[in-house]
Parts: C-alpha cells; structure tokens; sequence
C-alpha cells in the first residue's frame, strides 16, 4: 500500500457525481461519501445496497421445500405428505449436524472454541416451506415467513401438459426457448420478474450478520443461488437442486464459495430435481391420441456446489433417465416448458 500511495490521487472535485466507499480489510463500509445527490433511480438503489454491505463470516444454506400430500399446484397450498415430513426433520439434523461438526473440525484445528452463531430460518408462506421448517422451530431456531419467498407465478399454463401449450400458445414457447430467463407465458411471471420481487430479500440477505437457511421452492433458489454466485442470467433457469442436498453458500474474498450438505436415507423417489413437474409417459414409437411425448426439452442440468465456485456452471449431462434412452426410460424426462412453469 505505501508503494501505491504516491501515485495515489483522491477524487475531491466538488463538480462531479459520485459514490467513495471506504473498502478496508477491518473497516470496511466505515465511510461512505455521495458528492452532488442528482442521482437517478439505478444510483440511489446502488448506494442502498452499499449501505446493507458487511464483511462478517456467515453461511448461507439453501434447502428445498418438501413433497405435498396433494397435487402441487401454484393455486393449491396443502401441506406436507408424510415423506415430506420425514425429509423436513431429516433435512434439520442433517444441517445442524454439519454445522456441529464444522465447528468441532475448527476447534481440533485449533481455533477458538467458541458457540455457533444464531441460526435463522426464512420460508415463504405457503403451507409446505412453513411445515419443512416446522421441525427446526420445534428445536428453538427462529423461523421467518416471507411472501417474497413464494414460487414462480405459471399463470394460465398451471396444468396444461407441454402438448398442449405448445399446440395452443406456439409463439409463447418459441420466445421461452430462445430467452427463458425474461419470458413469461400469459398472466405469469418470468425468472426476471421473479428476481425483482425478490430484491427486498436480497438485501436483507447481505445485511444477514447470523446464519441463514432459506426454505423455498426451485424457482426462487435459483435466482437466489445464481445472484450470489454470480451465474449468468441464462443459466438460472437450468439450475438443478436436487432434495437430497442442502446448498451451503459461504462469502469470500473476491467471490463466493458453494458446497452441498447431503441428506441421508431419503426416499429415491422425492429426491430428484423438480420432481413436482409432470413426466410424460413414453411410448415405444407414436403414442395414441391424448398421450404427449417428451420432445427433448431438457435444459443443461447444473448441480449448485461444483469445485469451481463463483463461475456459471457448464452444462452437464441430464440426471433424470440415468443416461437411458426415452425407451428405456419408461417414465420420461423432466420438461423444460413445465419445469419453469410448475415448479
């Protein structure tokens, strides 16, 4: 730094528009300087943020909602089906587990043996993210319900089968392929629109000083998990989080670092990405009248937690048949149309 520092130059022009934030390895966020206030609406939003910005360690984890006992639909809110129970509280001792077990790796490593910081728990307000968080309330932890939290809007496609949107609304799936990130089907919302609703809890979040686990459906991990490790905007509707993991997301330095808690002994059935989209069954060459065919929609499957954080993640082989051909599948493949429309 002193090396820098005769070729350093402060900006004090008294003319100009600008921000100076006070960036220092211990202090950061101590000063904070807004020359000339005739900002427009991007800028005042900039030095919000910059004013919910701190450096202190804390996780963040990501967890899915469990499975329902009736049909999952935007309009219906029912509650947990009794293997969404079980994942709920095997979900809450596999995170507080690890989080004990963290804290005994460190102190074996020699660090200060010091209690874990306050859990928290925020969950949207439908039925089934509040009951998967049910357990951990019953432990003591604090539980929040947010209705930023809450899915994806499908609009008038809820229920329609892939078939049928397409043969009804071919415009509309042309522009969702070619941008599904910024397009949004008839009186629904789109991945966008769902990032700006969740601006409020964005901020919330970087201001968060104890640990935070989100409980909340697919759509909105994605947007959540693609803002904090900086994925491009096109991967998010491809971000695959399967039920048997819980994504840990930890702040560093120049970027963020993610990793993946497992859940043990789940059912095999509830563990898979987006399992509430509908599976097509498969003929064995042209199915009879009513019956739709997958059409090889799936998007890039992206697992958050890969070795390279802070990277948008590369497409990876799809999960869903195992590497089997639609034959062999029998039951199908996962739909992108419904996958971003229904989860």
């Amino acid at each position: 730094m002193s090396a820098k520092i005769p070729h350093f130059e402060t900006m004090e022009e008294s003319e100009l528009n600008y921000i100076k934030v006070r960036l220092i390895m211990f202090n950061a966020g101590e000063r904070l300087t807004i020359n000339n206030c005739s900002f427009g609406y991007l800028s005042h939003r900039i030095v919000f943020y910059l004013l919910n910005l701190h450096i202190k360690s804390r996780h963040t984890y990501f967890a899915r909602a469990g499975t329902t006992s009736d049909e999952d639909s935007y309009k219906t809110d029912a509650g947990l089906s009794d293997q969404g129970r079980l994942y709920a509280e095997k979900m809450g001792q596999a995170l507080l587990q690890h989080r004990e077990g963290e804290r005994s790796a460190s102190v074996e490593r020699g660090g200060p043996d010091i209690p874990l910081k306050p859990l928290r728990v925020w969950t949207s307000t439908r039925r089934r993210t509040v009951e998967t968080a049910e357990w951990l309330y019953e432990q003591g932890y604090s539980v929040r319900q947010r209705t930023q939290l809450s899915q994806l809007n499908p609009g008038v496609c809820e229920k329609m089968s892939e078939r049928r949107i397409r043969a009804e609304m071919p415009e509309e799936v042309a522009k969702h392929e070619a941008d599904p990130y910024h397009h949004r089907y008839p009186r629904a919302e789109s991945y966008h629109d769902l990032a700006v609703r969740l601006e409020p809890i964005i901020l919330e979040l970087e201001r968060q000083q104890d640990d935070l686990l989100i409980v909340a459906h697919e759509s909105v991990l994605r947007v959540l998990y693609g803002y904090l490790m900086a994925c491009n905007a096109t991967d998010i509707p491809g971000l695959s989080f399967p039920r048997n993991e819980i994504i840990e997301i930890i702040p560093a330095s120049y970027n963020n670092e993610s990793s993946s808690i497992r859940i043990p002994d789940l059912p095999p059935e509830i563990i898979p990405a987006s399992p509430e989209d509908v599976k097509i069954p498969v003929p064995p060459s042209e199915g009879p009248s009513g019956t739709a065919t997958p059409m090889n929609l799936d998007p890039p499957m992206m697992t958050p937690g890969s070795p390279r954080p802070g990277t948008p993640r590369k497409p990876a082989t799809p999960q869903a048949n195992g590497g089997a051909s639609p034959q062999e599948a029998g039951e199908g493949s996962l739909l992108l149309v419904e996958r971003a429309l229904r989860d």
